[in-house]
């Protein structure tokens, strides 16, 4: 018991020092944010939050971020307009933006880039640069029609009142050689962020409304993130804008590392002081249980070694005497109503037999086999003499605690 509770105080005294640790050393001026699922952190700040300007990359306006509702976190990128953000990974630096509308296409038609911004496409996702698309708008029945390859309309871009729906398809002559420009009116070839992964579906792509991921590469506070600390200016006089890692809560929890320690310096430690305080338990329900069995069983079978391993042969034990109970059940003994070695209590008409030296009975054939292996008596252990067991076998066969009906 000792050992277990030693064990649980240094599980405790470990926990709270890594949790003391980890909260003397968060970010005393920068608070995080968190607005439609999305946590604001360094270098993106949260506008009208009273927030320092050093808690966010204040030369750049588009790391300024607004929370519409509480729901929605919206950044303006010049060039493109205000988007929602899905997500921001501060270990990749990248983020994922979308229309707030629902529409991203029609971004799309009109002239769009990015240099205006420090973002740039995730060249990981997009290659090199955007791909030459045809927007272009088709009557309902040509789009439905199988004399064509099956064409996917932009849905939103589309008027099902109105007859018509808008495609997007490859830039190239094998598509503008078809009768499709004398059915449809191109509405604006553009340049579209295409998944090299989405190639696949050329010529002709469906909405083109799934999420953009852009990345930055200035600040760098990739690092920072994938060590658990928190990215911030290195000069609190804001004289230079360099960045770096310093030790706080990032909002994302611990370092990997900090994880495994705490894991293997608690986890370790408490399963440790679970088995012990299981092992106490354990211990306490078996001493409880074996005194509840030595009240309702005192005339038990000791399993203490007994003095001689040798048993009686089987003449010697047939000398010994046997009583047979009557139909009564009566015993001259009315405590001794119970077989010490089998724990079964005496039936009418059953063949006991007992031990001369201490007149202790029990069951025929149970007796017997334990003379074979045992010299000694269940009960008390005492060594029969067999110079005493002279005694003819008649006189014992006859006997009996009460006389058969």
């Amino acid at each position: 018991m000792a050992t277990s509770l030693i064990l649980c105080s240094f599980c405790l005294l470990l926990f709270h020092l890594q949790t003391t640790r980890a909260n003397n050393n968060q970010h005393p001026n920068c608070d995080t944010f968190r607005c439609g699922g999305v946590d604001i952190l360094f270098p993106f700040g949260l506008k009208q939050s009273n927030q320092d300007p050093r808690c966010s990359y204040f030369p750049v306006p588009s790391f300024q971020l607004s929370c519409i509702n509480r729901t929605q976190t919206v950044i303006d990128i010049p060039g493109f307009g205000n988007l929602v953000v899905k997500n921001i990974d501060y270990d990749s630096q990248s983020i994922q933006v979308n229309d707030p509308n629902g529409c991203l296409p029609k971004r799309f038609l009109h002239n769009w880039n990015l240099s205006g911004s420090p973002f740039i496409l995730n060249p990981r996702i997009y290659g090199s640069s955007p791909f030459n698309l045809t927007f272009m708008r088709c009557p309902s029945n040509v789009t439905g029609s199988s004399q064509f390859p099956p064409l996917m309309p932009i849905s939103c871009l589309s008027d099902n009142n109105r007859n018509y729906s808008v495609i997007a398809s490859w830039s190239q002559p094998i598509v503008s050689s078809t009768m499709m420009p004398e059915l449809c009116q191109v509405m604006s070839h553009s340049l579209v962020p295409l998944p090299v992964l989405d190639m696949p579906m050329w010529p002709f792509w469906p909405d083109l409304n799934t999420d953009i991921e852009l990345v930055w590469t200035e600040p760098r506070c990739g690092d920072c993130a994938l060590s658990g600390q928190v990215c911030g200016f290195s000069d609190k006089k804001n004289q230079s804008l360099r960045v770096g890692c310093f030790p706080g809560d990032s909002g994302k929890g611990l370092s990997r590392s900090a994880k495994y320690g705490l894991t293997i310096g608690v986890g370790i430690p408490g399963l440790l002081c679970l088995i012990g305080i299981s092992c106490f338990v354990c211990g306490k329900f078996r001493r409880l249980s074996h005194r509840r069995r030595g009240t309702h069983l005192p005339m038990s079978i000791s399993l203490q070694p007994v003095p001689f391993a040798a048993g009686l042969d089987g003449a010697t034990i047939e000398k010994y005497p046997k009583t047979l109970i009557g139909e009564s059940g009566r015993l001259l003994k009315p405590s001794d109503n119970t077989c010490s070695i089998c724990l079964s209590e005496y039936e009418p008409k059953e063949t006991l037999r007992s031990i001369p030296e201490c007149d202790h009975y029990f069951h025929a054939d149970c007796i017997d086999e334990w003379l074979r292996l045992n010299a000694t008596c269940p009960l008390c252990r005492k060594s029969p003499e067999t110079s005493t067991a002279s005694f003819s076998s008649s006189s014992p066969a006859s006997s009996s605690f009460s006389s058969p009906q």
